[in-house]
């Protein structure tokens, strides 16, 4: 029998989910500039005091898109390790990756406003915790697909851990880098082009080929 505290939670979980989808088209039709926790407010059907009851800022709204996000890979990238070969894991994972690129193109400039000065400020102590909790977790899948191949000796012994960092990082960085020429007006690569190159080096570091790795770098 659900109690009358465990009710009280489930309500407030439904009211915080309503505010993130209404926040998610709004965001998504008006971009995070161009939205305001009031135009959110109306499309929910809540007062402003009502959002802010749940979240601190526009900037903690924005932030906590992620969480759902994250909880999908977690078990997506968890349901794969278990389905897939120990040499295909990393570049499944890799792929799972580019494919939320494409289809939230919201995620990777939370990401980056996650990595902007102060913004810890605005954050509250829950979404904090709830993304840092889920990317600590994406870190570990990518440092375990790694960890499989080195046990399965399809890779040469590496640190596993700094291979995830340096995997995540070569996405950010081609999304970064991708979005600069954007702004600036100069011709773009396909995304799946510029990540392919990016996993080369990937797979290139982990095959230990001085080869691979300098046909990696000058594709």
């Amino acid at each position: 029998m659900t109690t009358a505290q465990e009710r009280k939670a489930q309500e407030r979980q439904a009211r915080r989910r309503r505010i993130q989808q209404a926040a998610r088209e709004v965001f998504a039709q008006r971009g995070y500039a161009g939205a305001s926790i009031e135009q959110i407010a109306r499309h929910a059907q809540l007062s402003v005091g009502a959002i802010y009851l749940y979240f601190r800022s526009k900037e903690d709204l924005y932030v906590s898109l992620l969480e759902e996000t994250l909880t999908v890979f977690d078990a997506d990238l968890t349901r794969m390790r278990g389905k897939a070969e120990v040499k295909d894991r990393l570049e499944a994972a890799w792929t799972m990756l580019l494919e939320w690129v494409e289809r939230d193109p919201e995620g990777p400039r939370i990401l980056r406003l996650l990595a902007q000065p102060g913004i810890q400020a605005q954050l509250s102590e829950e979404v904090r915790t709830a993304i840092g909790a889920g990317l600590a977790r994406l870190r570990e899948h990518l440092g375990a697909c790694v960890a499989d191949g080195i046990h399965a000796g399809v890779y040469r012994a590496v640190n596993a851990g700094e291979l995830a960092d340096l995997a995540w990082s070569l996405l950010l960085g081609t999304l970064d880098a991708r979005e600069t020429r954007v702004n600036l007006g100069l011709e773009v690569e396909p995304l799946d082009a510029a990540a392919r190159r990016a996993f080369a080096l990937v797979t290139a570091a982990l095959g230990g080929s001085i080869e691979a790795l300098q046909v990696a770098v000058a594709a």
